[in-house]
């Protein structure tokens, strides 16, 4: 099995229209959760983007979940960027559907793979870090628990393994 991170744009009105698709799109989200292909997702808080994070078998299976997704059939994103993991750390635990958890999605490069990823699983277990990964070229990510994208950056330069230009940006963890 594959993890996807999918970085979704959201169209210019997506505030405004989301409200009447957001029901169906949470209950089937919080299916393929249920089903153990989608690990996490929610928007980023001013509504240009959303980040959805899955399981799969393989690329196809990812794009036939794209096209079926519901705020993507009602035109609310308007594009999405797909990246497999070739390391993933898992969540140790789950919100609960609709949960709205301030985080800080935060990425950058690894200058020391083995280092990042200890750094990451330390951060887990003192429930810093929710989960994280590594892309192709070594590339990371992280979902850090807190609302503060300075502190986010701080927690994870300061666990090993990170080049100093990492960069944050606010999420909100929904399920």
């Amino acid at each position: 099995m594959a993890i996807y991170h999918v970085h979704f744009i959201c169209a210019p009105d997506y505030m405004a229209r989301r409200l009447p698709f957001r029901p169906a799109h949470l209950k089937q989200l919080a299916g393929l959760r249920e089903d153990g292909r989608v690990v996490a997702g929610g928007p980023e808080p001013d509504g240009t983007a959303a980040n959805i994070f899955y399981r799969v078998k393989s690329r196809a299976e990812l794009d036939a979940i794209l096209a079926d997704n519901e705020f993507n059939r009602a035109g609310l994103f308007t594009s999405s960027h797909p990246r497999p993991f070739v390391d993933f750390l898992e969540p140790i635990d789950l919100p609960p559907v609709d949960a709205g958890l301030a985080a800080v999605i935060v990425e950058g490069a690894a200058t020391d793979g083995a280092a990042a990823r200890a750094g990451i699983a330390a951060l887990q277990r003192e429930a810093r870090v929710a989960f994280g990964g590594f892309f192709e070229g070594g590339a990371g990510l992280a979902v850090v628990r807190s609302p503060d994208a300075r502190e986010a950056i701080e927690w994870l330069a300061a666990s090993g393994g990170w080049s100093s230009a990492l960069n944050a940006r606010a999420w909100s963890q929904t399920l």
